[in-house]
């Protein structure tokens, strides 16, 4: 009897044991899972980024071409990209990991934001086919606990997202909106200059009633070959190798063709630059200015006070005169 009730006790066992088993797979299965990215994405393969807003109705796409380089295409215009926005998009794929899940089916999208109307909806391509279309909803905000122990503490971000083969919700760590923007101006090719300052070598200045020039002779600035205040002249090329500008203003804006202002950039390890700065017959913005180096902008003259502190005169490398 006893052999009988040993043999009963060890069947018992045996089976809690493989049912524990299977219910520590199971759940493991599903922990692993949130260890993975959420998207595989070789990014140096992705030739287009398509970008849509429903909610305020933009649809945007940056393009890469046969020579690597990327354009941002919306309402029938191209335009050269800003490629520190193209890494940082490409960037955010990879690092998606999500940290659980929010939700698992559809009827719980609308409290993510996560529908087809509220998402900011992003798919990546390589060639024909799409490598990866994610839905990006609302974020959430956890403030640190209060405490002596905790005061350096951060906050933490989160964003709610799922992929369009997937009705689950993941949370994932980030302000992942943020890099998408309705404003195309936003993803276009910020740069006038973008130059090493000690590779320039020669500043040529053409404007309409004098010019000047500021070189580089044997390890010194001069100006119409006249020593130049190395100080002030360093001071200057400091603020020119990386001329940047967000004021884009629209191609057609009318143009005074008879007054025109021009920068020549040239040095070592970069082609030539130049610089043009237009009038115009819009008061708001005095002056178009223009850059070689990014031919499909147009940049606000007044904003940011980028006509008065690039088109400089003389005084801007001369020596100060005692008084």
């Amino acid at each position: 009897m006893f052999k009988k009730l040993n043999i009963k006790v060890l069947v018992i066992i045996l089976v809690i044991l493989a049912a524990i088993y299977a219910i520590s797979e199971f759940t493991g299965n599903k922990e692993r899972s949130f260890s993975r990215i959420l998207v595989a994405v070789d990014t140096a393969s992705v030739s287009e980024i398509h970008i849509q807003i429903p909610s305020d109705n933009a649809d945007i796409k940056l393009v890469r071409n046969a020579l690597a380089d990327w354009s941002v295409e919306a309402n029938g215009n191209r335009y050269g990209a800003d490629y520190g926005v193209v890494k940082s998009i490409l960037s955010q794929f990879q690092e998606m990991k999500p940290e659980r899940i929010a939700a698992t089916s559809k009827e719980y999208w609308g409290d993510f934001d996560i529908t087809d109307s509220l998402a900011i909806r992003v798919t990546l391509s390589s060639g024909k086919k799409n490598v990866a279309d994610i839905y990006f909803g609302k974020f959430s905000y956890t403030q640190p606990p209060q405490g002596q122990m905790q005061m350096q503490q951060q906050g933490k971000m989160t964003t709610f997202v799922r992929s369009a083969k997937d009705d689950r919700v993941y949370a994932v760590e980030g302000f992942l909106r943020m890099n998408y923007q309705k404003d195309v101006n936003s993803y276009r090719n910020k740069n006038l200059v973008s130059v090493n300052r000690d590779d320039i070598a020669r500043l040529s200045f053409n404007y309409p009633d004098y010019s000047f020039n500021v070189e580089k002779v044997d390890d010194r600035w001069m100006i119409n070959g006249q020593p130049a205040d190395s100080l002030k002249t360093l001071r200057y090329l400091s603020r020119i190798q990386r001329l940047t500008s967000v004021n884009f203003v629209s191609q057609d804006t009318p143009k005074t063709s008879d007054e025109v202002y021009k920068i020549t950039v040239e040095g070592n390890n970069f082609s030539p630059v130049e610089l043009r700065a237009i009038s115009t017959p819009d008061t708001t913005i005095s002056y178009i200015i223009t850059s070689s180096a990014n031919p499909e902008g147009q940049f606000d003259g007044t904003k940011s006070q980028l006509f008065k502190l690039t088109f400089v005169d003389e005084t801007e490398f001369l020596p100060d005169q005692p008084e």
